[in-house]
């Protein structure tokens, strides 16, 4: 006990300590970095359209020192126009640090320096981790090998311009799936045994909810509708179920098989066709739940889209076809696989368990 908290408070001193230094890192930039000291409001300009939505313009007027380049401690005096609802521009306050662009002798203002949030807030994510006792090398390594395999994922994009999408999504995570188990579970039979189930529900939900889109005409499903119309539309779509699918079923066929797993070792003669309704009676437990966070992921992520366009004077009919058909398309097939998952995995995971000692 004494150890673990040692060791927790040596990690809540390096997080600590990381997080001032990148605070008085500013040296370390290319780009002019500012303090800014003063921020003082010089006009508000309040307009209102033809629905009657209101939005005020201010101007501030920001004075701050600089942290850094040849000009260091020199005095810097600009102007930030933002609007209230801050949709595409910002606020700044005092005390911030924000990173400059030169053009002849004027400064505007590039971007905030964050990298001290950002530093703070995985230290924190660290130092829960360590809190309970979560295995912290599987996670980054396991992490920073997906975040590998997405990179190379994009640079092919890139250089195939999305002639290939829909394969090296396939591929991509077949790969990213397999890590993660691979790593968290080592090379055993639980691992296999949580990737065959995750494949084959994954498959089984895709290839269903396509049949039925072909089926139907892809009638009331706006595939021209996905972000930036993106192009080829259909594989765009099926790319980001793929992904979206993947990792709620992955979750779900983790969950059944460790506590499949568990049973067996609490009662060791258990029979197949025991685990097998064991399966069936928890993934029931969890399909209201899944289903209900990827609802409300949804609705979350297009809930300023839905407001901009009901503030606008459009209809709700019209406002869930721009915004909503391909989330609430994306959420049946995730809710096909979620389904699915519950007697393919209760099915896998019976077979290979009552065949292990464990």
């Amino acid at each position: 006990m004494k150890k673990n908290m040692i060791r927790i408070l040596i990690v809540v001193l390096l997080v600590l300590t990381a997080t001032i230094i990148t605070h008085f890192d500013s040296f370390m930039y290319g780009n002019p970095v500012m303090k800014i000291q003063q921020s003082k409001v010089v006009s508000k300009d309040k307009s209102t359209d033809e629905y009657k939505n209101t939005d005020t313009q201010v101007s501030q007027k920001l004075t701050g020192m600089l942290l850094n380049t040849s000009k260091k401690g020199q005095r810097v005096t600009l102007k930030n126009s933002y609007y209230e609802s801050q949709l595409i521009d910002q606020k700044y306050r005092s005390g911030q640090q924000v990173i400059l662009a030169k053009s002849g002798k004027h400064y505007s203002i590039k971007n905030v320096k964050r990298d001290t949030v950002l530093v703070f807030g995985l230290g924190l994510v660290v130092i829960l981790l360590f809190c309970m006792k979560f295995s912290r090398a599987k996670l980054l390594i396991s992490v920073l090998l997906n975040l590998l395999v997405y990179y190379g994922f994009i640079k092919l994009l890139i250089h195939n311009s999305n002639n290939y999408l829909l394969i090296m999504t396939v591929i991509t995570s077949l790969l990213i799936s397999g890590i993660a188990l691979l790593v968290i579970l080592g090379p055993t039979s639980d691992a296999l045994m949580a990737y065959l189930s995750t494949v084959c529900a994954t498959t089984l939900a895709i290839l269903l909810s396509v049949l039925l889109l072909k089926l139907s005409g892809n009638s009331g499903v706006h595939l021209e509708l996905t972000d930036f119309g993106l192009q080829p539309y259909f594989s765009v779509f099926l790319s980001q179920v793929i992904f979206s699918v993947l990792g709620v079923i992955l979750d779900e066929t983790m969950d059944i098989s460790s506590s499949l797993i568990e049973m067996k070792k609490e009662v060791n003669d258990v029979k197949e066709s025991a685990l097998f309704k064991a399966g069936i009676n928890i993934g029931r437990e969890l399909i209201g739940p899944l289903i209900n966070i990827l609802l409300f992921i949804v609705i979350a992520e297009h809930l300023n889209l839905i407001l901009l366009y009901l503030s606008n004077g459009n209809s709700i009919g019209y406002t869930f076809t721009m915004t909503l058909s391909l989330g609430f398309a994306q959420l049946l097939i995730s809710a096909i696989g979620i389904v699915l998952t519950v007697p393919i995995t209760s099915f896998i995971a019976s077979k290979i368990i009552t065949r292990r000692a464990y």
